[in-house]
């Protein structure tokens, strides 16, 4: 075959390959990572303040830092995560490939090989305690590998001096991730057999000297942060296994082609077929193994997050996997109804377990608090959702844009215009948020604005004298009471209380309920589900049913239910789920089930 038909051949061919790969990671990561990508997001505001770009820059891996955040703040639109990672993955392999040429420069079964590294650093990026700057960290790893790659030509001296600053460089742009690359820059220079190889050992040698020196200062917190992949995480979080695998696969991978090189036994038309077995056994590992590491349950609540954050609250009640043991999942959930308007009427078809059901007892990490604060603003307890929108915002390392947004409305709502300016002026900085900011500022000192906003206006209107006072400190109940004294017609707050109250089978809170607020605001008509619960816990005295807002149709219903339930009784049933289809959504059924 003509040399040069065979050379555009083989260049076709690892373009194909390289093409090929990327498609299969970008439908992988679409299909497996799509809401840790908005959840990532949704950990940091990325702001265009150059005191803020400074701030991350300085630190030792700043330049990772800086560009993940800088990537990760376009996660929030369609498909941009796993697109983007999927661009971070082709540019690492290209790189990568470009130094491994020089070590084989006939073969190209081992092109899909060179994609291992960032495969298993996307397995370990689905736990979202995985820093994305690690992956990026890795993408500059790649071209500083490359462009050492450059200098075989050069005299040894001046091949081991430009080792040396890129390792210096690297290190303090990227990281860690300069001992992996100065350790396979020595591998490089031994594998070519390079004149004097071993004094390749120097950048290495230099780096970790570095590292002992930034542990000493303080610079680093210790030898894991200087030498390792723990920089790439957070500080609480422990690297894995894969961690380890994902970086040392780099020299392995180095090895083995210097290796192959040497093998007699390649024919060109083998190559294609080894390289699509190779693809194929690594699209299977990788499914495998990140099935095998997963949290399917995690998942799920990355997933009702994102649509919480974005509001779509139909989606939010239908994602799949919710599980009625998961009290995180079953508040999303039921936060969902609520915000259709469906709580009370849906609230008993899906398994409740009693008040946690629809709000956790406490806050204990940043995504328990986070859910807390909707729910509070959701039933109308702003000084509730003020300190807990603060508390997450601050609480996450970068904050949360969705967390500041609810943070400027409860301080709006409290007429606290000083300080929602604050956080305007903060959102205004970002890209994606900064129109909504703009927006908000219609309200800044001005209270008929905020009175005349059918969503802040409301809020205000429940807003009680002690609002920013013993809030949570007497639990739900007390603070959605105090809520609905100033605004009766808080339909949310009413709901919530209501709903609390069944599905912990309260009947003295119900009756009181109902003696306080029947006939106010919006409780001049009540719930079907509760004036189910007022005729059960009454049905010895009708007229105080009729009395308080129970109609004669819940009346009769109840003494067929009744009638229905004596007659299986009698027949010797112990188990009454046969009565499901047709009282299934009642309180009644609740009640026996």
């Amino acid at each position: 075959m003509n040399p040069d038909k065979s050379s555009n051949l083989r260049l076709l061919l690892i373009v194909g390959m390289l093409i090929a790969v990327c498609l299969l990671l970008y439908f992988i990561l679409e299909g497996t990572q799509k809401f840790v990508y908005y959840y990532r997001e949704q950990q940091q505001i990325f702001l265009f303040d150059r005191t803020y770009i400074l701030g991350l820059l300085k630190p030792i891996g700043g330049l990772a830092v800086m560009v993940g955040q800088w990537l990760v703040q376009f996660f929030v639109l369609p498909h941009a995560g796993a697109w983007i990672s999927t661009l971070l993955s082709l540019i690492f392999a290209f790189f990568i490939f470009l130094g491994l040429r020089k070590l084989d420069a006939h073969g190209c079964w081992w092109v899909p090989l060179v994609f291992i590294p960032v495969f298993l650093y996307h397995i370990c990026l689905q736990e979202s305690h995985v820093h994305y700057n690690g992956l990026v960290a890795l993408t500059i790893g790649s071209v500083s590998l490359w462009g050492y790659s450059l200098l075989t030509k050069m005299h040894w001296k001046f091949r081991i001096i430009g080792g040396v600053v890129i390792a210096l460089v690297l290190f303090y742009l990227a990281g860690s991730v300069a001992v992996l690359i100065s350790l396979t820059m020595l591998l490089f220079d031994l594998l070519r057999k390079a004149p004097k190889a071993y004094l390749g050992a120097v950048p290495l040698a230099v780096v970790l000297f570095m590292g002992i020196l930034a542990v000493s200062f303080r610079w680093l917190m210790d030898y894991d942060y200087a030498f390792w992949t723990k920089s790439y995480c957070e500080y609480y979080y422990a690297p894995t296994t894969l961690h380890t695998l994902s970086w040392i696969s780099l020299p392995l991978l180095m090895l083995l082609v210097g290796v192959s090189a040497k093998w007699q036994w390649r024919k060109t038309w083998m190559e294609p077929v080894f390289a699509v077995v190779l693809i194929g056994l690594m699209t299977f590992s990788y499914l495998q193994i990140s099935r095998g590491v997963k949290n399917d349950a995690y998942y799920t609540l990355q997933e009702q997050i994102h649509y919480a954050d974005t509001q779509e609250w139909d989606k939010l009640t239908t994602v799949e996997g919710v599980s009625a043991n998961d009290d995180i999942q079953m508040n999303y959930f039921n936060l969902g109804l609520s915000h259709q308007g469906r709580l009370l009427y849906d609230l008993l078809i899906y398994p409740q377990k009693g008040m946690s059901s629809l709000m956790i007892d406490n806050v204990q990490d940043t995504d328990m608090g986070v859910l807390m604060a909707r729910l509070y603003y959701q039933m109308g307890v702003i000084g509730a959702a003020q300190y807990l929108s603060f508390c997450a915002t601050v609480g996450i390392t970068y904050g949360n844009p969705s967390m500041t947004m609810l943070l400027i409305k409860t301080y709006l709502i409290n007429g606290s215009y000083q300080m929602a300016e604050k956080y305007i002026k903060m959102l205004e900085k970002s890209w994606y948020y900064a129109d909504w900011a703009r927006e908000q500022r219609q309200f800044l000192y001005n209270d008929k604005a905020v009175e005349a906003d059918p969503e802040l206006g409301k809020m205000r209107r429940g807003l009680t004298k002690n609002n920013d006072e013993f809030v949570i400190i007497h639990g739900p109940l007390s603070d959605l009471a105090s809520v609905l004294d100033a605004n009766p017609g808080n339909k949310e707050a009413a709901e919530y209380l209501i709903g609390m109250l069944l599905v912990s089978k309260n009947f003295d809170g119900v009756i009181e309920f109902v003696e306080r607020y029947y006939g106010k605001g919006c409780m001049t008509t009540l719930p079907e589900r509760l004036q189910e619960a007022i005729v059960a816990i009454n049905e010895h005295d009708p007229e105080f049913c009729r009395a308080h807002g129970v109609s004669e149709e819940t009346i009769d219903r109840f003494t067929n239910f009744r009638q229905d339930v004596i007659t299986l009784r009698r027949n010797g049933a112990t188990n009454f789920s046969g009565l499901a289809a047709k009282y299934g959504k009642t309180f009644w059924y609740y009640m026996i089930k």
